[in-house]
């Protein structure tokens, strides 16, 4: 399974996980422990050690199936990593969001993201953690139904995956996709070298990506409901990746 992301969580809907099963008084008391206990749980491919970092409070079963392809996917023979930091939240973060008549809203107090750095270049994955009863948990999500009107949408994802070191590639971009009949504009830019979007939409209309480094390489791969619908030639040039709906 490729792992390069996430927003993760979803952006739109935070998708992270889990109630602790270990007691309060056992859970991290610090950020920096949080990410230490995560660090070390996924070296030793401790799924248990894993899932009791992921506060599952009140999460529908739907969610929680989805934490478990987390927890499995990084317990793989294959998921060795590099580094496990602590990151701020990104400046387009939302905490709670709204869709299809459902509102999605963390079980803790987020405060930031627990970056993980796969060996594989350009793979990784963004987790949002936060605090709840004076201990520090990776974040899982709630539903709340809103009384809404109920219109069916897609979840849509925007990878670009380029080279993160020695020297992390350079882009800039944006994806133009529409949202109940709105044209809305998602900036593509980065310089870690690599991007995950993820929103929720009625399609993707086109995205323009072009590397604004010398070195290295990128790609990008848009996604609607999970199914590829584009993905690019790693790309070494300054010419730009184009992809126009037809």
């Amino acid at each position: 399974m490729k792992r390069t992301l996430v927003i993760l969580c979803l952006n739109a809907v935070i998708l992270a996980a889990g109630l602790p099963s270990a007691s309060a008084k056992d859970a991290p008391t610090s950020a920096e422990q949080l990410r230490s206990e995560l660090e070390s749980a996924i070296k030793a491919k401790d799924r248990n050690a894993l899932k009791s970092l992921f506060n599952e409070h009140g999460l529908s079963a739907e969610m929680k199936s989805i934490d478990d392809e987390t927890f499995n996917d990084l317990v793989k023979p294959d998921s060795n990593i590099k580094s496990v930091k602590l990151s701020p939240l990104p400046a387009d973060f939302h905490a709670t969001n709204e869709l299809n008549g459902v509102r999605y809203v963390p079980n803790v107090s987020v405060v930031g993201m627990v970056d993980v750095q796969f060996a594989e270049e350009g793979n990784s994955l963004q987790l949002p953690y936060g605090q709840k009863d004076g201990a520090f948990y990776m974040a899982g999500t709630t539903e709340e139904k809103t009384g809404a009107p109920f219109v069916k949408e897609k979840s849509i994802g925007v990878l670009i995956m380029g080279l993160s070191t020695p020297a992390p590639v350079t882009f800039t971009g944006s994806c133009v996709y529409l949202q109940n009949g709105k044209e809305t504009t998602e900036d593509l830019s980065g310089d870690k070298g690599n991007l995950s979007k993820a929103f929720w939409g009625d399609y993707v209309k086109s995205c323009t990506v072009k590397k604004t480094s010398d070195q290295g390489w990128l790609k990008l791969k848009i996604t609607e409901d999970n199914q590829t619908i584009f993905e690019s030639q790693k790309i070494t040039n300054q010419e730009p990746v184009v992809y126009l709906k037809k």
